[in-house]
This record gives C-alpha cells, structure tokens and sequence, in this order.
C-alpha cells in the first residue's frame, strides 16, 4: 500500500509515520487473517465451512453460488480482522481498508 503523493505533502513527519504504523499493522493482521481463513467447503446447498476455523458460514438456498459463498468467506474474514485488530488494542479499521 503506498501513500499518495498529495496526502503524504499533507502530514506532519509524526503524522504520516502514525499512518504508515497502522498501515502496516493492517496489513500484516489482513495477511494474517487470509493465511488461517483461506478457503472454504461446501457443507450444502446453504451452508460453506472456513477451512481456517471450521465456521459456519450460511448462504441463502435460492442464492447458493460460489460467487455469494466467496462473499460470505469475505464477509468472515473482516470480521476476523475486525477483532484480530480489536485484540490489538486498535477500535476499528479506517474506512479505506474496508473497501
């Protein structure tokens, strides 16, 4: 992840060294966070498995595609991260991570 040019000219030293410090904790959480919550199974035609932690994770019947199933896998890895950061003493993640 790299800073923008115009966003970095903004900051103080203390201040883009703070955002460069959480940056980098994200990233390593999120990359933490896909190395034990990879892949998923499917369980039946409405229920996948996280292979990482074996989770449960429902789709609905009548939406039961591999395209909802690697949403809900997406969905559980946030949530993952969310309280990987929260272990970590950070609240929430900036808005921009979460897009």
């Amino acid at each position: 992840m790299s800073i923008d040019i115009e966003i970095g000219s903004r900051l103080s030293n203390e201040d883009a060294a703070h955002f460069a410090a959480e940056t980098e904790a994200i990233t390593t959480a999120m990359q933490q966070v896909r190395a034990q919550h990879a892949a998923y199974s499917w369980v039946w035609t409405d229920e996948i498995r996280c292979r990482g932690c074996n989770a449960s994770l429902n789709i609905p019947i009548l939406a039961s595609t591999n395209l909802n199933a690697d949403k809900a896998l997406q969905a559980h890895q946030s949530a993952q991260l969310d309280a990987l950061l929260a272990a970590n003493g950070r609240d929430e993640p900036p808005a921009v991570v979460r897009a």
